[in-house]
């Protein structure tokens, strides 16, 4: 464990609430913190009710205090928590005061980035408690947990230790290559190179699901005006949020509001009416809308179900056709025209009047997207980038095994540079760099 220069932040969101927490970690944080309080000899892991001064002896606040003894912390660090009155007044006032007195604010995500160099956790898990923090739905939730607990890690490593036993095996074979030292045949190094690819292949077929997770899923309605577009959107998001009315071009601009579906974060978006217009307030919601086609995961191309397409529908079609997209005829409750089933091979009639067609919709919308349950566990992109590159060394070299027997030194090289990848995706290779891009994105205070 190593003791790094004293840090202090507000682990708790700014605002009004009933408590605030103060933390500190650091090199000799309870001495930075002992002349400031009316405790003098605080027992670890023990919460203490003390009342905190400042510098001129006028008291700031009166709170509990908890002091962890290094490395029995978050941080493995000598660690002090404040437990507050919640106004973020008293809250700024006790970090200025601490400031002023030899600690230094803390930086996005110090606490857990000190927790993984001093080996608390491994990267995997540091990076699950950022995507903890900021879940959007129970799924989110429950993967995240499951990361931090170490089961993504418990899943990694042992790949890793696969790539590192076949290492210590041929590098055997080489530094001892007179001697009767147990080896593997290339067959049996092929035979793990093939399991390990296997189990790579699995973890990456979840991080389209892990991004969903993280980010949210951007699913754009579209359509020409009158459809049905925003009484579709009112539906999905279970409350009258968009304007409604008989009139085609309501819409002007794109809403968008968070929904929940069978715990995947969706972006729903609300665009408006796509048709020729001169109306130049409208004529700017429409390339809006054409714009958040581009970004969309997923389209709703809305049409009327009693009617045959319009001009205007081919031409949003057109647009959509080569994008993941759902066909939905909406206003069924009208009828249903049997042209639409020439044209299209799949679609979903709704009526978002009548509510009618609403849970298959959702049905066809999940099964769209393609996710897989991965057991609950998601990887991320950056886990995704590093298993991709460790799965190509990996079936460079099995192709290389099949077709011609390779040296020993050339094993050494694939077989190294695969486990490499996994070094870095657990964190057994780092650089400021890339832990100064993962832990930017936490909040100070964590």
């Amino acid at each position: 464990m190593k003791q790094r220069e004293p840090i202090v932040a507000i682990a708790t969101p700014y605002g009004e609430s009933a408590i605030g927490v103060v933390r500190l970690s650091g090199l000799g944080v309870l001495e930075k913190v002992l002349p400031f309080v009316n405790v003098k000899k605080p027992r670890p892991r023990y919460a203490h009710l003390v009342k905190l001064f400042d510098e001129k002896g006028e008291q700031i606040d009166e709170g509990i205090m908890i002091y962890y003894q290094a490395p029995k912390s978050y941080t493995g660090e000598e660690m002090v928590e404040f437990f507050l009155h919640g106004n973020p007044i008293i809250l700024k006032k006790v970090v200025e005061l601490f400031l002023r007195n030899g600690v230094r604010m803390a930086q996005r995500g110090e606490f857990t980035k000190r927790a993984f160099l001093n080996g608390k956790m491994d990267l995997i898990q540091a990076e699950a408690v950022g995507d903890l923090i900021g879940a959007k739905s129970e799924l989110a939730l429950s993967s995240a947990l499951r990361q931090l607990r170490g089961e993504l890690s418990q899943i990694i490593s042992p790949l890793r230790e696969r790539l590192l036993n076949l290492s210590a095996f041929v590098e055997a074979s080489i530094e001892f290559e007179e001697q009767d030292i147990p080896t593997l045949s290339q067959e049996e190094i092929l035979r793990s190179l093939q399991e390990i690819e296997k189990s790579i292949q699995s973890l990456l077929a979840t991080v389209k699901m892990g991004e969903f997770l993280r980010k949210g899923l951007n699913l754009a309605i579209v359509g020409k005006p009158n459809v049905g577009k925003s009484s579709l959107f009112n539906r999905l998001l279970g409350t009258q949020r968009a304007i409604v009315t008989d009139v085609p071009g309501t819409t002007r601009d794109f809403l968008q509001e968070p929904i929940n579906l069978e715990g995947i974060p969706i972006n729903l978006i609300d665009t408006a009416g796509i048709r020729h217009s001169t109306d130049p307030v409208e004529q700017i919601g429409i390339q809006r809308s054409v714009e958040k086609l581009k970004s969309a995961h997923l389209i709703l191309f809305v049409a009327e179900a009693h009617k045959p397409l319009q001009a205007e529908d081919l031409y949003i079609h057109s647009l959509v056709k080569d994008k993941n997209h759902i066909v939905v005829l909406n206003k069924v409750d009208l009828g249903l025209w049997d042209g639409h089933r020439e044209r299209f091979e799949n679609f979903v009639a709704v009526s978002a009047k009548e509510g009618e067609g609403l849970d298959e919709l959702k049905k066809t919308i999940l099964e769209t997207i393609g996710t897989t349950s991965g057991e609950g566990l998601y990887i991320s992109i950056r886990h995704a980038d590093l298993l991709q590159k460790s799965l190509e060394v990996i079936k460079l070299l099995a192709d290389r095994i099949q077709k011609e027997e390779v040296s020993p030194e050339i094993l050494m090289l694939y077989l190294r540079e695969a486990q490499h990848y996994l070094d870095e995706l657990i964190g057994e290779i780092t650089t400021e760099e890339l832990l100064g891009e993962i832990f930017s994105n936490f909040c100070i205070g964590k």
